[in-house]
């Protein structure tokens, strides 16, 4: 049974279950129940009803002293994603091949929007355990922020653009001061093709991100290169590369072949 069926048949209004989950995060990683209750605004019994069904699906698991964290069934949830997410079995290769062709220090990520923040899924680097770049898979990114980022953004239908604006215009200020400002901006984007930034997220960094499109035209993530500022002259050549490597993962996609060879060769 699925978990949305799960909680549906356990008991009434899975949402507020679900707000429950949301309760876990890096800052806050364990909950007693009244501690649930008091921050979600219901009974005590109600905080327990919740729980008792994350911790029987295994997403929660009881620790010491009435704590409760995260469950082992996150872990297989995730190992599933990693084994089957088709977007992540297409792209993986692809950034092997991109890395190819970048300066040293490089790393290539490939990421996804998630509400007001940005995920990494995946990151590929020439010399692990050398990487300065902040994205990491599972982290939560600005929006606002960064060519990984903000190369989605034109993508977006235009009530979720602008919504995402209103919830944080401070962020968004880093594109345009005004609303007016940013939408010209996030237009031209979108013409261009691709974006290019410097140390909005990294010191000492150059992101060049591209938009991984559906086949509605939405973005459903993207693909970047992050390589140190001393490699800007490598900026040229690397765009047409990222681009095409992700029009390489929207064709596959979508289920159709490439059109002529494959856009990146070996590496010379």
């Amino acid at each position: 049974m699925a978990l949305g069926e799960e909680l549906a048949s356990l008991m009434p209004g899975p949402d507020r279950t679900i707000n429950v989950l949301k309760l876990f995060t890096l800052d806050r990683p364990a909950w007693t129940v009244d501690e649930a209750a008091n921050v979600l605004g219901v009974s005590d019994s109600s905080a327990y009803r919740y729980i008792a069904v994350l911790t029987e699906a295994g997403l929660l698991t009881q620790g010491a002293h009435g704590l409760y964290v995260l469950g082992p069934a996150i872990i297989q949830y995730d190992r599933q994603i990693q084994l089957t997410d088709p977007l992540l079995q297409i792209a993986k290769p692809i950034m092997l091949r991109l890395l190819n062709f970048a300066p040293a220090h490089t790393t290539v990520l490939l990421c996804r929007i998630f509400r007001q923040t940005v995920l990494c899924v995946h990151e590929v680097v020439d010399t692990p355990g050398t990487t300065r770049v902040s994205y990491q898979r599972g982290r939560p990114m600005p929006l606002f922020r960064g060519a990984t980022s903000k190369v989605m953004l034109p993508y977006l239908p235009a009530r979720e653009l602008r919504r995402a604006y209103d919830e944080d215009p401070a962020g968004a200020a880093v594109i345009g001061a005004t609303w007016e400002e940013f939408r010209t901006k996030i237009t031209k984007m979108r013409k261009t093709g691709y974006a290019v930034t410097h140390a909005e997220i990294d010191p000492a960094c150059i992101g060049i991100g591209v938009a991984i499109l559906d086949d509605t035209r939405r973005a459903i993530g993207s693909l970047s290169y992050v390589i140190p500022d001393s490699e800007e002259r490598a900026v040229i050549r690397l765009v047409p590369l990222v681009v095409a490597g992700a029009r390489e993962i929207e064709q596959e996609l979508q289920g159709g072949a490439v059109t002529g060879a494959s856009l990146m060769g070996d590496k010379p």
